[in-house]
């Protein structure tokens, strides 16, 4: 038996709703997929991502990227949603408010991590770019990446904290 670790936790519980993690895992592959192929076109055409200009949101790329962008920062909030019970057990149980919110943030890159390498491989099967260079393929799987990592921690680390707060065993504490 392995001592039980944040990742073993973790894993244990993704292994525990395997038909959800499936479900996500497929969809945030296929979302992943196209929000690579974003980020690829956007640089080989413009030579870099500013998220700041509205100028060059007329152009396609750019829409292909915010809605991408939306659809996997609603992936995550949805599967942060799902853990709610979890939340809700471990803080009745334990209390450990941070501790729970490195849990479900460590299960959220877990289950997307692999969906991102897939995605990324996908787009690199199915679309393969016409000028292939070395440099822009890492600089399109590197931007990526960090758009992945920055998304998981903005998203999850107020959902999952904001729900720690609420204890749902707290009428029955109340009543001993």
């Amino acid at each position: 038996m392995t001592p039980l670790s944040y990742f073993s936790f973790a894993w244990r519980i993704l292994l525990r709703d395997r038909l959800y993690s499936l479900a996500y895992g497929l969809t945030a592959s296929l979302l992943f997929f196209v929000f690579y192929l974003s980020v690829r076109i956007h640089l080989s055409l413009f030579g870099g991502i500013s998220l700041s200009s509205i100028v060059s949101f007329d152009k396609t790329p750019q829409i292909l990227f915010y809605s991408s962008l939306l659809s996997l920062t609603s992936l995550f909030f949805f599967h942060s949603l799902h853990r709610l019970g979890d939340i809700g057990v471990m803080m009745a149980v334990g209390g450990n408010r941070l501790g729970c919110i490195w849990l479900h943030t460590l299960v959220l890159f877990l289950l997307f991590s692999p969906s991102s390498l897939v995605g990324f491989f996908l787009g690199k099967l199915i679309s393969p770019p016409g000028d292939w260079t070395l440099g822009l393929e890492f600089m399109s799987w590197g931007t990526g990446t960090a758009f992945f990592i920055l998304l998981g921690f903005v998203v999850s680390f107020p959902t999952i904290g904001l729900s720690s707060f609420v204890d749902p065993y707290r009428s029955i504490r109340r009543q001993k």
